[in-house]
């Protein structure tokens, strides 16, 4: 793929933080979740959204991070921020507002795994004789559960959650939880397109015992193989929201992270099979929703602190036609930026760093410079906007949508 000329077909030429961008097309895989696919720990739970362990060792290579620094994720997501920090030697923290993410990451990080008692819950739990679950998968809602799983999985899943339930070690216990949580798509009849799921009609669902025995035996290998993992760092892991990060002022010297791109990709919907492993009621994973990022139409949070310096950025979204009005959800999600974006500044160290990997976005009419209007938004506080990292550039892929001008996807670099 032409990277440059997608680039330079990107540029309109009216924004004056376009004088940031610079090429860093050796960034294009890495900002994608490829290469934690066949990375131990890292794929233990298949997260698109994310990117890769080697982005965060550049980022911090890049930025001069020092070993034993704290490095903070705001949107840790399944945690690929913080195992890679922790892996190359740097204190870490992270927050998301789904206990998914949460639960993932913190899994991932764990110290000291018992392998001997983790293969013994493993030949435990995979003989054990099938049986009757005495509760049932959450409801989400959305989706007609009795297509989502056919009648052996509907019953399986709640069935070996119970069985998990009843280790006694806490580590082992959450790690086949994982195990478990990781399946549940290879268990449905339910494939993720885009920011949808769809219900197909999959010739042979294979059983959930045959699923996570797989699943389980490679991630206890992953374990075994492991050489002198990094116990000596220091990590934490919250379910929380990165408008309101649960760190004191100044703490931090180092931001690497990944917020919602505005897509309108509601991720509990997105996840919300194996939400329903973890959740529960219908009621909780509704308030999730209406609490997440306003990227997409179904979040309502009411904080509007900042309108000033989003109103500065909103002028410089693009429109294609005089009339065009832009929708109300590139406002919301700029605001919630704003509102991370002020929160990252607060527990940042003065001379911290951050890294923001986002997406631009190509809506009805409308083209959203996500990348330069974090620039604009962080110095508008009276930061400093460093660079931004063009990783690629493309046509968006939007049904209904026409071709306005390449999007791209950058990694903004900012200075407290």
């Amino acid at each position: 793929m032409d990277y440059g000329r997608l680039l330079h077909e990107s540029l309109n030429g009216e924004n004056p933080y376009e004088k940031h961008l610079k090429a860093r097309f050796e960034y294009a895989d890495l900002v994608t979740f490829a290469q934690n696919k066949v990375t131990p720990r890292y794929n233990w739970f298949y997260y698109k959204e994310g990117y890769s362990r080697d982005f965060v060792w550049g980022a911090l290579k890049e930025l001069s991070v020092q070993k034993g620094e704290l490095v903070v994720d705001p949107f840790c997501g399944t945690g690929t921020t913080l195992l890679a920090a922790k892996q190359a030697g740097y204190d870490c923290a992270g927050f998301d507002i789904l206990p998914l993410g949460a639960f993932v990451s913190r899994v991932k990080l764990e110290d000291d795994y018992d392998v001997e008692l983790i293969a013994e819950e493993i030949r435990r739990l995979t003989s054990v004789k099938f049986g009757q679950a005495r509760t049932k998968l959450v409801d989400v809602g959305f989706i007609d559960m009795k297509r989502a799983f056919n009648q052996y999985a509907r019953n399986d899943l709640p069935f070996f959650k119970e069985r998990i339930m009843e280790v006694e070690d806490d580590k082992t216990r959450n790690l086949l939880l994982l195990g478990l949580l990781s399946i549940v798509g290879e268990a449905s009849n339910v494939i993720k397109d885009g920011g949808v799921l769809k219900i197909v009609n999959k010739h042979r669902t294979p059983p959930v015992r045959h699923l996570l025995k797989n699943r389980l035996k490679r991630m206890l290998k992953d374990l075994r193989d492991e050489t002198n993992p990094n116990t000596k760092i220091s990590w934490t892991v919250e379910q929380a929201d990165a408008r309101q990060m649960p760190l004191e002022d100044g703490t931090a010297d180092a931001l690497i992270t990944s917020p919602p791109y505005l897509n309108n990709v509601d991720y509990t919907k997105v996840y919300a099979l194996e939400l329903s492993l973890l959740i529960s009621s219908y009621k909780e994973l509704e308030a999730l929703r209406k609490k997440s990022m306003r990227s997409h139409i179904s979040a309502v949070y009411e904080g509007q602190e900042g309108s000033e310096i989003v109103s500065r950025a909103m002028k410089h979204v693009t429109k294609t036609g005089g009339e065009v009005k832009v929708p109300p959800v590139v406002e919301g999600y700029l605001m919630d930026l704003y509102l991370s974006l002020k929160d990252a500044a607060r527990v940042l160290k003065k001379g911290g760093c951050a890294a923001y990997v986002v997406g631009n976005t190509t809506l009805p009419g409308v083209t959203v410079d996500v990348d330069l209007m974090i620039a604009q938004m962080w110095e508008d506080m009276g930061y400093t906007a460093e660079d931004i990292w063009v990783a690629n550039a493309r046509w968006a892929q939007i049904h209904g949508v026409e071709k306005q001008r390449p999007v791209r996807e950058s990694a903004v670099v900012l200075r407290k």
